[in-house]
Order: structure tokens, then C-alpha cells, then sequence
């Protein structure tokens, strides 16, 4: 018999927005929620596109398959997101180089929360859970000129 093992983790959101200037790029603007346990989520405009994606988890696998669930208006709209980025660290996974032409655009927007899956073949699946409240706003903030 074989157990798996599936973590799930709750945390409660606020999207902070602001300009990012290090001195060497042109400044760009972000948002991200801000989570207890380290884990977050982040938009980032770096020349007109708009990455999304989640931090401060670990993954094994250098690609990874995501499933998000955003429920709007008390129903879940999912998506499945193939072959998702692991930063070089292995504490970020990149969902989609650019939330403005993605199909989720519009469930990111309208969600009270959000389920991240993360499935690392290698390591483990773990579940994450973010309250989405002002992310329309977030999401225009990172948008804006």
C-alpha cells in the first residue's frame, strides 16, 4: 500500500503594489499578496508583460503541471496549467509569462480565492489557498503606464 502525502495551506491576502527600482532596469511595477508561512503570490510588469506567479514553496522538479481553482460568485473555475517554471532556487513557480492575454485573466480578476496545486512528481503535491480580494485592483496597478 502506498500513502500519498498532501499538504494543504491556508493563508489570508492583501495585494501591495509598488514600484521597483534597483538601480539597474528600468523601474517596474509589482504586486503581491502579503502571506503568513512565506508563501505568496506575485504579478510583476517587467516591458509590458505581466508574469504571475507563486513564491516561497520548495519543488523538486525543474517543470512542474499547476491546477488553479478561482472561485468567483461561489463556483470554481479551474485550469490547468502545463509545464510551469521552477526558478533556479526551486522557491518559485512561474504559472504564465503574461496574465494579460491568458484565458484566466478574468477569473483572476473576479475571485474571492484562489487553490494552487502544485504537482512535483519528485517530491510531493501541496495545495495552497489565497484569499483574492483587491486583485482587480492589483492587477490594474501592474497594468498601468
Amino acid at each position: 500500500m502506498t500513502i500519498g502525502l498532501a499538504l494543504s495551506y491556508t493563508a489570508s491576502s492583501q495585494w501591495v503594489t509598488k514600484k521597483v527600482d534597483n538601480g539597474f532596469d528600468t523601474p517596474y511595477k509589482i504586486a503581491y499578496t502579503n502571506v503568513a508561512k512565506n508563501q505568496w503570490l506575485k504579478l510583476e510588469n517587467y516591458n509590458n508583460e505581466i508574469s504571475f506567479y507563486i513564491g516561497g514553496v520548495y519543488i523538486c522538479d525543474d517543470i512542474v503541471n499547476v491546477d488553479m481553482s478561482f472561485l468567483v460568485n461561489g463556483v470554481y473555475q479551474k485550469y490547468n496549467l502545463l509545464d510551469c517554471y521552477v526558478s533556479d532556487d526551486n522557491e518559485t513557480v512561474f504559472f504564465v509569462d503574461n496574465l494579460t492575454t491568458h484565458e484566466m485573466l478574468s477569473s483572476f480578476k473576479s475571485a474571492s480565492s484562489v487553490k494552487v496545486r502544485i504537482n512535483d512528481t519528485t517530491c510531493k503535491s501541496e495545495t495552497y489557498e489565497f484569499k483574492m480580494s483587491g486583485s482587480t485592483s492589483a492587477y490594474n496597478y501592474v497594468v498601468a503606464p
